[in-house]
């Protein structure tokens, strides 16, 4: 039962009146128990669709979401404005996945956000079903079908809590998906009956823009020139990054950059950096962007191609959330087609490289055949690469293969703080500290900034301890180090490497299964993305509409902003030019016959070239002739 009105929720936690497009009766479809399925843009508020009847219901959300970093944003959001969320996933211990798993079942949670490879874990099966679940929400569903851009097959374990909350009603959400995705995504979850909202994909404040140039920072400079206000401009590697961060700061602006092998604090920073206005141009992989709230990005650039459309189109849409005139813009070079099939050639490696690969991880982890299922490691790819001598991504692409035939799940990289406890009483401690009097300001300084560390563990900051005692990081590590060996501290050094899941008990490599009919597939599909994309490139009409009959939103009208439409709206306006000075010099022909120069005295002298032609075009269509230099009408 319902215990405040949506209104009243989202007055009183947003701090909104209203509603957008179709929000409301997307929240008055999930309270009154049904099923649905929700297509709505990037930027355009899908998470308020389950967040608020999340809010409404006496119970707990449960929210399957696929990216860690976007959980955890969007947890944080929600504490802030004082609502109790939580999320669950392989960046947390043991001891932490309890108390958190324990706060959800006796109903101190609102929100419990957890990742889908978590759906068959012991540890979250057993307390399942003794949960208040009264909604179940299921992010980035695309996700849950082959025909989406980002396959996860553990998705298909959704199945497994449909089947035991199967009286409560359970919302799809995703920003991108065709006609078929949807389709599958609601015989995939086993939807009763349910309703697909779809938002309009016209965002008529974004002009969509493709260029073909030769120098693409060149480019970019001027369109940064041209467009004031925050900029995102998206690149394909790391190092491209920070070599056009560099090259756009010599030229004047205020640029950093942004990728996912930054340290947590510094992409944090860099972040805010931004966010706050610091900077103006955030250049990023496509790392950057997901949960990232910033309305009034005025210009998206892609000087690297995207995967797909749909990977485009998300990308994109972080520009003009505001409702002003934004800017979403493509610089791009015919080889960038041809790179993007050569990397789709290397995506699918022969089975032999797989074998290999899968041969070299068991051994990497220690994992005996038959042992490693649901166990998690952390997991440095340039590291493993290095020890077994391969190349990074060709194994990167291997990993994405075991990941979609379900062997493994390679999580983006999560930030696990470190954790310190004085395990000693005080009077052993204050004998350590009169037998190591270099040690004392260290241990003095963790009893001043740390209050319980004699009685449990906590979050431990070496920088912030660092900087009170004046220490370098490396000094000290050397000193905390010392504190462990003696006995006196339990210290877990924090993380933030990658972590990689093994979902099944190793088998030997000549016994590794993938999917060849799911493998063909995938490839077919990238394919298909391709020239989907290359057809968006080359497209001669609006590109709004264009996207919008891909993703089968055949209502759009030209978006009369994009490019296409620009040039459209030019070539008819001077077309009616030239139908104008056609109309005027017929009118003084009717009046008499006349000779070019008779004809060139009725126009001013700066129209005398546009004249000229308008005169040969008439001759041309024979509607005027030409003799002994007098032109007449034609009869």
């Amino acid at each position: 039962m319902a215990q405040s009105s949506p209104y009243d929720l989202l007055r009183k936690y947003y701090g909104y009146h209203t509603f957008r497009d179709q929000q409301e009766e997307i929240i008055d479809h999930v309270l009154s128990g049904q099923d649905s399925v929700v297509l709505m843009p990037t930027g355009a508020g899908k998470s308020l669709c389950f967040q608020i009847p999340a809010l409404a219901l006496d119970g707990l959300t449960l929210v399957i979401s696929p990216l860690i970093a976007l959980m955890n944003d969007q947890v944080a959001a929600l504490r802030a404005k004082g609502i109790k969320a939580r999320a669950v996933h392989s960046g947390l211990s043991l001891p932490e996945i309890d108390r958190v798993l324990d706060n959800a079942t006796f109903g101190d949670t609102r929100l419990l956000y957890i990742s889908p490879e978590r759906l068959k874990s012991k540890v979250f099966l057993t307390r399942m079903s003794r949960m208040p679940v009264k909604l179940l929400a299921v992010d980035e569903a695309h996700c849950i079908s082959m025909w989406g851009y980002d396959f996860r097959p553990s998705y298909l374990d959704i199945s497994l809590i449909r089947e035991v909350f199967d009286k409560i009603p359970l919302i799809a959400l995703t920003a991108t998906a065709t006609r078929v995705v949807l389709e599958d995504i609601s015989a995939k979850l086993n939807l009763k009956a349910p309703r697909i909202f779809r938002s309009s994909f016209l965002r008529p404040n974004l002009s969509f823009s493709v260029r073909e140039v030769e120098d693409k920072k060149g480019s970019l400079l001027r369109w940064v020139e041209h467009v004031k206000g925050p900029v995102i401009a998206y690149v394909r590697n790391r190092k491209s990054t920070k070599d056009l961060a560099a090259f756009l700061g010599q030229h004047g602006h205020s640029a950093t950059y942004y990728h996912a092998g930054l340290s947590r604090e510094e992409r944090i920073r860099r972040e805010q950096q931004y966010l706050k206005g610091s900077v103006q141009i955030m250049v990023a992989t496509n790392a950057f962007g997901m949960g990232i709230d910033k309305s009034d990005v005025r210009l998206v650039v892609h000087l690297s191609l995207p995967d797909s459309l749909e990977a485009y189109y998300q990308e994109a849409g972080r520009a003009g959330r505001d409702g002003k005139r934004a800017y979403a813009v493509i610089l791009y070079q015919k080889r960038d087609l041809t790179h993007l099939q050569k990397q789709i050639d290397q995506s699918f490696p022969p089975m032999p490289e797989i074998r290999r690969v899968y041969q070299a991880l068991g051994n990497y982890f220690k994992l005996a055949v038959g042992s490693g299922r649901d166990q998690i490691f952390p997991f440095d790819l340039n590291q493993f690469c290095q020890e077994y001598r391969f190349e990074t991504l060709p194994v990167y692409h291997v990993l994405k293969i075991l990941e979609s035939s379900g062997w493994i799940v390679l999580t983006e990289a999560v930030y696990t703080p470190s954790r310190l406890q004085i395990v000693v009483d005080k009077e052993v401690l204050y004998d350590y500290q009169l037998r190591n009097a270099s040690l004392d300001p260290t241990i003095r300084g963790i009893l001043r900034i740390y209050e319980g560390v004699l009685h449990h563990r906590v979050i431990f900051r070496e920088n912030k301890l660092a900087t009170f005692l004046n220490l370098s990081l490396k000094q000290l590590f050397g000193q905390l180090e010392k504190l462990k060996k003696d006995g006196i501290i339990h210290y877990d050094r924090g993380d933030e490497k990658p972590k990689l899941v093994w979902l099944r008990e190793r088998v030997p490599a000549e016994n590794l299964i993938i999917d060849q009919e799911l493998f063909e597939f995938r490839k077919a599909q990238k394919t298909g993305n391709l020239d989907s994309l290359r057809n968006y490139l080359e497209t001669g009409s609006c590109r709004q509409q264009f996207i919008g009959h891909y993703f089968d939103d055949n209502t759009m009208n030209f978006c009369g902003v994009c490019d296409r439409c620009i040039r459209d709206a030019r070539a008819s306006t001077q077309q009616a030019g030239k139908d104008q000075v056609s109309r005027q010099i017929l009118r003084h022909l009717e009046r008499g016959n006349l000779s070019v120069s008779d004809i060139l005295t009725h126009f001013p002298e700066e129209n005398k070239d546009q004249i000229l032609i308008t005169i040969q075009n008439l001759l041309d269509e024979e509607r005027i002739f030409k003799q002994d230099e007098i032109i007449s009408i034609n009869p």
